[in-house]
């Protein structure tokens, strides 16, 4: 039996939306609870802050040029395979060749400003009293 959207409105499916809708904004205000408690846990702030814009700023300059480098290599394979069949999969790996090359220069563009932009989120006042090793990957901590 297909139901109307009127049925759907007034009976059984419409209060079970509802009730959806309710639950996933109660499972999200609670992520947001146990996140910000464990944010706001540590004694200072600051620190932390400091800690986890180090981490994600080494980890960036770490992994992008390895990112751009298997992109290029890829987009090369593809365009090569490409040139093989016919002139509808030479376009197919044509733009995909292509799609890889843009993703090569936006992570190469990312890997260039993470370092600025990680610096400038830290604040002037701790612009002066940044360490040599900020923004390189830390292994084994």
């Amino acid at each position: 039996m297909i139901k109307t959207s009127k049925q759907i409105k007034n009976g059984f499916w419409y209060g079970f939306s509802s009730v959806m809708l309710n639950a996933n904004k109660i499972r999200i205000l609670l992520i947001l609870a146990v996140l910000g408690g464990t944010l706001f846990a540590q004694d200072e702030l600051g620190s932390r802050f400091y800690n986890v814009l180090n981490f994600v700023c080494g980890t960036l300059v770490m992994l992008l040029p390895v990112v751009a480098l298997s992109l290029l290599v890829m987009a090369a394979v593809v365009y090569g395979i490409g040139q093989v069949f016919g002139s509808e999969m030479k376009q197919k790996a044509q733009s995909w060749a292509m799609g890889m090359i843009v993703g090569m220069i936006i992570s190469l563009i990312i890997w260039l400003i993470s370092k600025p932009l990680m610096t400038m989120l830290l604040g002037e006042e701790k612009m002066g009293q940044l360490p040599s090793d900020f923004c390189t990957p830390q292994w084994g901590e």
